[in-house]
């Protein structure tokens, strides 16, 4: 991702977009995409992002209300309003667009993470940067 980035997202070449895709057979992957959402709106997407990621074995096995607590505990080491995060993920406030992520990527024909759509094209894997160029410089090449 940092070639990626620094290659073509900073360069403005390529625009990233990033959606969600909970694993539908994954109980609480809804609950940890939404989790990234409430912390985004207090600007803070990416870290919760990353400390979800990075806590899966802690959190995956939970029942409902402890992955609440779970994550409501991140926010707070995010230094985040822990009530506001709290509503936030209670109140489902951004399920409806988590749900709209994943429909999208099915349409697309992805199956699971990580995958990519490179202007429509399916990319699945954790690939290295060079199988990321091929396709990018392709596609780019189609636009000159």
């Amino acid at each position: 991702m940092p070639e990626i980035r620094k290659t073509y997202i900073d360069t403005g070449k390529v625009r990233y977009v990033f959606k969600d895709f909970p694993l539908p057979f994954h109980a609480n992957a809804q609950k940890a995409a939404e989790a990234t959402r409430c912390a985004g709106a207090q600007g803070a997407y990416w870290d919760m992002h990353d400390q979800i990621f990075q806590s899966q074995a802690e959190w995956s096995g939970q029942g409902q209300q402890e992955v609440l607590d779970t994550f409501v505990s991140y926010a707070k080491n995010l230094g985040l309003n822990p009530e506001t995060f709290r509503g936030c993920l209670e109140s489902g406030q951004f399920a409806a667009q988590i749900r709209a992520d994943l429909l999208e990527g099915q349409q697309g024909g992805v199956g699971g993470t990580p995958s990519f759509l490179i202007n429509g094209q399916l990319v699945v894997g954790a690939l290295p940067f060079e199988s990321f160029r091929q396709v990018i410089e392709a596609e780019l090449s189609k636009s000159e």
